[in-house]
């Protein structure tokens, strides 16, 4: 069997050799299902599931930076709090206290005043992708969540948000994974949010990585995996030294 090694044409496979493109750098995902699906913890599986070239960033307009890194130490498989960088788009409502672009010094973490305000978090969102690219790495960015942001804003302004966010980080051959709960929504503004994607993660019900499966949409293909196998082909489609087999 022929094998490649190089990081550019390495694509994550299913176990059985099955390619996944949903995940190649410039991607853009997707994760989708109910309420208390654990979409939120895939979502953050996946972002775990980078390449040494990539940095994660974090876009949360669900908790604070604190509350965001908590999560990550507690995510299986890579404790990311120390290298992720934080959009907190919550802190102010926490605190009752207005907030700078980078207020605390820290300069992992970018802020924006709350949820409703999308030209903040696309300033405090690109200052951190230049930070990523400054570093000579791509961002894997996880967005929690576009819900959220309808909650405080119409379908026309999140969806073109959405889409100049998706954009800058395709352009830096970056990956980002988006959470959408699906309940919350009507079927239109689910499905015109979904066009913005080029792959659809869809969870049914709460997800275990051992037994349960996810599906994931790429185009008109579909195709059933163990949470287990996603993020073991993402490993494998990310390795620079380990051989992979080719499409």
């Amino acid at each position: 069997m022929n094998m490649v090694t190089k990081r550019d044409t390495a694509r994550p496979t299913t176990p059985d050799g099955e390619t996944l493109p949903a995940f190649r750098p410039g991607s853009n995902v997707l994760v989708r299902g109910p309420s208390l699906a654990g979409k939120r913890d895939i979502a953050l599986e996946l972002l775990a599931a980078l390449a040494p070239d990539e940095r994660p960033v974090v876009v949360s307009a669900a908790d604070d930076a604190a509350n965001v890194r908590r999560r990550l130490v507690a995510t299986e498989g890579a404790d990311l709090s120390d290298d992720c960088y934080v959009v907190d788009a919550v802190r102010s409502q926490v605190s009752g206290q207005a907030v700078t672009r980078t207020d605390g010094g820290d300069r992992r973490t970018w802020y924006a005043s709350s949820p409703s305000d999308l030209t903040g978090i696309g300033i405090s969102t690109t200052d951190a992708l230049s930070a990523v690219h400054a570093e000579g790495k791509r961002p894997r960015v996880v967005v929690d969540s576009p819900s959220t942001l309808l909650q405080y804003n119409d379908i026309e302004r999140v969806y073109r948000f959405l889409h100049v966010l998706n954009s800058r980080v395709r352009a830096l051959d970056g990956v980002t994974i988006q959470i959408i709960h699906a309940d919350a929504h009507t079927d239109r503004e689910v499905a015109t949010l979904a066009h913005l994607f080029d792959s659809v993660v869809d969870v049914a019900t709460e997800t275990s990585e051992e037994t349960d499966a996810v599906d994931v949409r790429t185009g008109s293909t579909s195709r059933s995996l163990a949470l287990s196998e996603l993020l073991s082909a993402l490993a494998g489609g990310h390795a620079s030294s380990t051989d992979v087999p080719p499409a």
